[in-house]
């Protein structure tokens, strides 16, 4: 068998129309969470300006060092693929002057990010995330808000999980925390991989953060930035663990939990899945106050999360959760030619008066039809004959009880829009 000529980059994917009721299955409960909320929707360009990411997500973490897709425009501008959408949704904050807005201001994305890593089972080079981002609510019940709508979006997927969180402070707690860890990975530096020597002189907190095997075990006898928070910090932490128990939001104080990006301070958290065969983090995020201002646009509180829609799908999916297709409300059934012009007219009314219509008039047995009618969870089924062509009417069957009837031409829209509208 010979090897398609053209095929989709590595670590892209195709979501077919297979994969499509899953996916609109976890949109769609994301959607309404967030409206429920009183967020509205947001969309921002796949390519921005290449040093809004270096300014906003930090020069020298792997994402921006390693994992964007830059180019030059004809122009000779430099843009990037967005690898996460918060430093883009702040650019549109600023420019669009939503800082006049009503406050806080709440806004939700479903958004493809690109990042040139290794691809992998659930994750890959262009993905997607649910997002929310929620300015000018410095108040320590916007970060459990936040995290509470993620969690209303997992528990109505069915999907076990918990909250993993942490305070980074303020960023003069983090400057005092980095010099301590600046002193103790300073005795382990010839032990240390290239990268994070590197982050050794330049951002020390990214150590944290790494995932090399080696590298996490001297992470484990660091010093821990929870004996670095200020008074106000710690304070402020505290009342988000209280506030999270009284939602009834379990969580898991992880004092290695950084983020790898670093616009964040204070509350940073994580949803991680459990489950026997995936435990991956789901998403998260946290606070970032400074970074309007870092931006060019006003002082701004300001938090937000994400979840991947890839991981989401990959735990319902090994849960082998799916979702019923949207059950059809009529299937057209047409036998012979006159009828199939007469049922597409019909066809076309129903779908006029707002019904969920199928038909399929490849099949040429009533049989084939009905079973189609079965598949799709049809509640009836308007079957024409060459005969009901010719005389203007139909058959209606009702597909659970089996009872049928017959209609003429002008009352059988009506007819079965009162019967499924009640």
């Amino acid at each position: 068998m010979s090897k398609n000529k053209y095929q989709k980059p590595r670590g892209m994917q195709d979501i077919l129309p297979s994969d499509q009721v899953l996916w609109e299955y976890i949109t769609d409960k994301f959607i309404v969470a967030s409206r429920n909320a009183g967020f509205k929707r947001i969309s921002t360009p796949l390519l921005e300006a290449t040093e809004l990411f270096t300014r906003a997500v930090g020069e020298e973490t792997e994402v921006v060092s390693k994992e964007m897709y830059t180019f030059e425009d004809k122009s000779g501008n430099s843009l990037s693929l967005k690898p996460e959408s918060t430093a883009g949704v702040v650019r549109a904050f600023i420019e669009n002057g939503m800082a006049s807005l009503t406050k806080p201001t709440k806004l939700y994305y479903i958004e493809p990010h690109f990042r040139y890593e290794r691809p992998q089972a659930g994750r890959y080079r262009q993905h997607h995330q649910l997002g929310v981002e929620v300015f000018g609510d410095l108040m320590p019940a916007s970060d459990v808000h936040v995290i509470a709508l993620a969690s209303r979006v997992l528990q109505e997927l069915g999907i076990e999980y918990k909250v993993a969180i942490n305070s980074i402070g303020s960023a003069e707690d983090r400057r005092k925390y980095a010099e301590a860890l600046v002193n103790y990975f300073e005795k382990y530096r010839n032990d240390l991989p290239e990268i994070n020597q590197a982050q050794l002189n330049k951002n020390v907190l990214r150590i944290i953060d790494s995932k090399d095997p080696d590298v996490i075990k001297l992470v484990d006898d660091a010093p821990q930035i929870l004996d670095y928070l200020s008074k106000d910090s710690s304070s402020r932490f505290q009342q988000v663990l209280e506030m999270l128990e009284g939602c009834g939001i379990q969580y898991e104080l992880n004092s290695r939990l950084v983020r790898g990006l670093d616009y964040y301070n204070d509350t940073v958290f994580e949803f991680v899945a459990v489950n026997k065969e995936i435990r991956d983090s789901l998403g998260g995020g946290g606070r970032y106050d400074a970074l309007v201002m870092e931006l060019g646009g006003t002082d701004m509180p300001a938090v937000g999360l994400g979840l991947g829609i890839e991981r989401v799908k990959a735990i319902l999916e090994a849960n082998n959760f799916t979702p019923k297709e949207l059950a059809t409300d009529v299937f057209v059934v047409a036998i012979g030619n006159e009828a199939m012009i007469y049922a597409e007219e019909l066809r076309e009314q129903l779908l006029n008066a707002g019904l969920k219509v199928g038909a399929n008039f490849t099949k040429k047995s009533i049989g084939d039809q009905l079973a189609i009618a079965s598949k799709q969870n049809s509640k009836y089924a308007l079957v024409i004959g060459n005969r009901e062509a010719q005389n203007k009417e139909a058959l209606i069957k009702d597909m659970s009880s089996g009872n049928q009837h017959t209609e003429k031409h002008d009352s059988i829209v009506n007819s079965l829009v009162n019967a499924i509208r009640g």
